[in-house]
Order: structure tokens, then sequence, then C-alpha cells
């Protein structure tokens, strides 16, 4: 008796999720853009909390300052109700991608209202004796990432106006002089032209040197990010390109090569006069070699149309798993019966979980991931266990067997086109090593991730986790 090497009895897991990949949403400026507004609104939220902070300190006597509570309050006010408004505009824009405009519109309003309430505390703050009018620079900055560069100028002397407006209408007489420390300083500045007007053109230096430095670099980044884009662009056309060239010279391939099937089952079933015994077993040899060739050519032409699609081009629609795996469950148990591999089926009775999806692809996916199972299992003992469990918004579908198990250097590369181990090879000969590939397209093209988990000699578990939908209408 041969006993467990304890090496190669070790379970190996690797967990592959292509779903979130950026060919998804080929446009990376609007992703980027999107990603910014929402981090934007969140940003606000603390903003806000700082505001409540300062609020409750302005009521103690732990700064020895004379600053209004109520100014807070009124930022906060402010602050809550235009970022519950952003929150509720960018619903739709940021579940679209693809509206940059509409993206950029919404980020400039945020910006400008960033900026009242910035002018309003700065003010009330007394101007100069705070540092509040830093904050302007964040914006600024975040301008020249968010904008082309004479958008951010813009921005950036929007909030040099927006920064000096409070200590300009000070000098005016329009609004009063507000100081929280009651300094001279504080009181010249308010009322001597020549030091507010300098005052006013050294903040302004200030704001645009930055802007100067910060547009640059990030000009300078932006035209690599362009062309990193293009690049990537020109690499999917590229990939297209030959995937098509592929289809096409496959379809070429595939009339004639029927042809030729049909002629030798013809000359094997005797239909031109009963054939030599020797003759016979090389006519028998093609016809299993034809047999092989087809089903790579057909894995072929389903992976170049897989590769092809696009997820918009799908027409997704609601989808429920369970009728699926048991439609596949039971071709697999026709087909593992002749080997005596027996289907266990334990989502035969679980109630149904819909997906979005597109039913045969579903299909093309459990029925390679379970026919995998069985053509690696053992005869007479064989054992193909499929089975879900579900979580709120989650599924997990697993196809577990009891077979040869996966080396654990092949595990990185068993969704690689034509890979097999070698102990696959050695088991199952006739594979084209596709059926993976295939398995892999429509796991991206579902936004779905995949587990594999593999003791050699023991087996193997395929686990595909689905976002799940509420009940609708279900494509049979």
């Amino acid at each position: 008796m041969v006993k467990d090497n304890p090496v190669t009895r070790k379970k190996h897991s690797f967990f592959y999720n292509w779903g979130s990949v950026t060919t998804i949403i080929p446009d990376i400026r609007n992703q980027e853009l999107a990603a910014r507004a929402t981090w934007f609104i969140k940003m606000r939220w603390l903003a806000i909390l700082a505001c409540a902070v300062g609020a409750v300190i302005a009521t103690t006597d732990i700064v020895p300052a004379d600053v209004n509570p109520v100014d807070f309050v009124i930022t906060i006010a402010f602050l809550s109700f235009t970022n519950l408004l952003y929150s509720k505009i960018g619903h739709n824009l940021f579940g679209d991608k693809t509206r940059r405009r509409e993206l950029q519109r919404l980020l400039l309003w945020q910006m400008f209202g960033d900026f009242t309430a910035l002018s309003f505390l700065t003010y009330s703050l007394g101007c100069i004796e705070t540092p509040m009018g830093s904050l302007f620079m964040a914006h600024i900055i975040l301008a020249t990432l968010l904008f082309s560069r004479w958008q951010s100028l813009m921005i950036a002397a929007a909030g040099w106006v927006y920064a000096s407006a409070p200590l300009m209408l000070e000098l005016a007489g329009i609004i009063p002089v507000q100081s929280i420390f009651k300094s001279e300083f504080r009181e010249a500045v308010s009322h001597d032209f020549g030091i507010t007007l300098g005052f006013v053109l050294a903040s302004g230096g200030v704001y645009l040197f930055c802007w100067y430095l910060v547009s640059e670099i990030s000009s300078s980044l932006k035209l690599r990010e362009r062309q990193l884009e293009d690049a990537h662009q020109m690499m999917i056309k590229i990939d297209k390109e030959k995937t098509q060239s592929t289809l096409l010279a496959t379809h070429e391939l595939k009339a004639p090569f029927a042809a030729i099937k049909s002629y030798v089952y013809t000359l094997r079933d005797g239909y031109c006069g009963q054939l030599p015994e020797k003759a016979q077993a090389v006519v028998t040899r093609i016809g299993n070699r034809c047999d092989q060739i087809t089903d790579r050519i057909t894995d072929i032409i389903h992976l170049s149309n897989l590769r092809t699609l696009v997820v918009t081009e799908m027409n997704l629609v609601s989808v429920n798993l369970i009728s699926v795996l048991c439609e596949e469950a039971g071709e697999g148990a026709l087909i593992g019966e002749s080997r005596k591999i027996k289907i266990i089926n334990l989502v035969e009775n679980h109630p149904p979980v819909h997906i979005m999806g597109s039913y045969e692809h579903l299909k093309t996916l459990f029925s390679n991931l379970i026919q995998n199972a069985i053509n690696y299992s053992p005869d007479n003992i064989g054992r193909v266990v499929v089975s879900v469990e579900t979580s709120p918004g989650k599924a997990e579908v697993a196809v577990q067997d009891n077979g040869i198990g996966i080396p654990k250097d092949a595990l990185d590369k068993i969704f690689n086109d034509h890979f097999r181990s070698k102990n696959a090879v050695a088991h199952h000969a006739g594979g084209t090593g596709l059926g993976l590939s295939i398995v892999k397209e429509i796991v991206v093209l579902h936004g779905a991730s995949i587990q594999v988990e593999s003791i050699v000699g023991r087996g193997s578990s395929f686990t595909v986790r689905f976002d799940t939908i509420e009940v609708g209408p279900v494509n049979e």
C-alpha cells in the first residue's frame, strides 16, 4: 500500500477575481473622475464633523478667542444640505461613468459650494487671524488633478477671490470687521488700503505659485496617463483584431474538416464496403482524432466569440442559477454514467437564486466545470458534488470532485489558453486545454470571481461567486 506523501496531499488554494478589470469600463479617466466625486462627498462629511467639534470648543474656554458657535452651526447646516444634494444628483452619475461633463460640472459645484462655506468661516474666524484660508489650497490642488490646466487656473483665481472677499468687504465697510483676538494688526489690515491690498496680492501670489507648481506636475502625469490609456486601447484593439482573425480562420477550417470527418465515418461504418482489420483500426484512430480536433475548433470558436463580447452586448437578464445547475448536473449524470461516476446534486430542492446574466453562457460555464470534474475523476468511484450557498446579495456555487487534483505550480496557469498540467494530460489525453479559458471569460463577463482549491490525488473544488438580485422575471 502506497502511503500519502504529505507534500503532495497539502491543499492549495487560489482566488481569481477578474470581474473588476478595467476593460469593463475602458475610459480610465472617467472612472477616476467618478471615484473622486464620490470621495469628495465622503470627505465633506469629515469636514462637517470637524465643524461640529469646532462649535463645541467655541462654547468652552479652551481656546482664548472670541468665537461664535452659531457661525459653525450655520456652516454645518449649509454643508450638510449641499452634500445631500450632491449625493442625490450624483446617485445616477456615479453609475454611468461615461457622463464626463456632468461629473465635472458636479465637481465644480462642489468646489464653489466649499469656497462659499470657507469664505464665511474665514470671515467668522477673523480672516488673517486663523489658517482657514490655507484650506482653499486643498481645492486648488484637487482642481489641477481633476480639470484641465486652464480650468484649474480659473478655479484657483475663483478661490483667491472667495478667500479675499471678506477682507475687501471689511475694508469697504460693507460688513463689520470681525476679530477673534482684537489685535492692533488686525485693525490695521481692515482699515488701511495699502496693507489690505498687500495682503490680498501676497495671498493671491502664493495661490498662483502653488497652482503653477502642482499644475506642472499634474499636467505631466495626465500626459502619461493619456499615453498609457491610448496604449491600453490600442492593445485591446489589436487583441480584438487577432481574435477576429482567429475566429475567421477557424470558421473556414470547420466546414472542410466536417466533410473530412463525414468521409472517415462513412469508411469506418462500412458504407463503402468492409475494410481489412488493420485499415479499420487506422480509420477508427483517424475518426477519434477528428473528434478531438472538432472539439478544439468548437472551443476556439466559442472562446473567440466570448472575447469579442462586451457586457453591453450580452443583454443580461434575470437568471435562476438553480435552474441552470440542475440542468447541467442532469447532463453531467448522463455523461458520467458510462464510467460509473456519480453526480451528487445538492441544489435540486434549493429555493431560486437569481442573478443578472446570460442563460446560455452560464450553462456553458457550469457544463465545462462539471465535465472537467468528470474527466479527471476515477472510474467507478468518482463523485462530483454540485452545491450552492447564499448570503445577503451573494451566491457561491461549488463544483467539487475526488479526482486527480491540480499541482500547486499549475494552479495559477490553469485558466491560460491550451495549458494542461502533466497529470491532466496523463489522465485524459483528449482535452483541448480551453475549457477553463472559456470559464474565465464567462466569469469576467458576469462580473463574478472564482476560487480553486485542490489536493493532488484527492480532488479539486471550483467555487464561483456571483452578486444576486431580487426576484424578477426568469429566463428559462
